[in-house]
């Protein structure tokens, strides 16, 4: 009976698919639906909240929207979005309507305040500046692995048109 079970357990642990369900299978829940491609969250060449938050989650990382938090770059403009991620780690996106609008925004941007997600930090624990697309992101941790795994999921680029060129 115990072995059962195990082998029970075994099979449905290996069988774990990260494709949407079929037809047949219930739907996931809604937060779950709009942070999967193709559950309402555009698959057009450009980043939406979901597939940033998507891809963070893909990646490992917990994103956790925090709606009560205030971008501290607020003369980036653009649709801001602050998550955490972990215990100390804050990412603060800004979502343009395309890759120009990003470039017009950052051109105030003081670089040296920031690194990128490859290079290390020195002394003043600069943010991590992550460009990709229509986003910029910046974020405030310590952790290189964790900054390295944050720019590796938002660098990939945003998702892309499926289907017949």
């Amino acid at each position: 009976m115990k072995r059962g079970f195990v082998a029970l357990v075994v099979v449905l642990a290996c069988g774990k698919s990260d494709a949407p369900p079929s037809s047949g299978a219930p739907a996931p829940p809604p937060a779950a639906a709009a942070a999967r491609p193709g559950g309402g969250c555009p698959a057009n060449g450009a980043w939406a909240e979901c597939s940033v938050l998507y891809r963070l989650e893909r990646a490992g990382l917990a994103p956790k929207v925090d709606s009560a938090a205030k971008p501290e770059d607020g003369a980036l403009g653009g649709q801001p979005l602050v998550i955490k991620i972990g215990l100390n780690a804050r990412l603060e996106v800004h979502l343009y309507a395309d890759t120009a609008s990003r470039v017009a925004a950052t051109t105030t941007l003081d670089r040296t305040q920031f690194v990128n997600g490859t290079q290390p930090q020195t002394i003043k624990r600069e943010r991590t500046l992550i460009e990709s697309a229509n986003l910029v992101a910046l974020l405030t941790s310590i952790n290189t692995h964790q900054r390295e795994r944050v720019a590796d999921a938002l660098t990939a680029g945003p998702p892309q048109k499926v289907g017949p060129p």
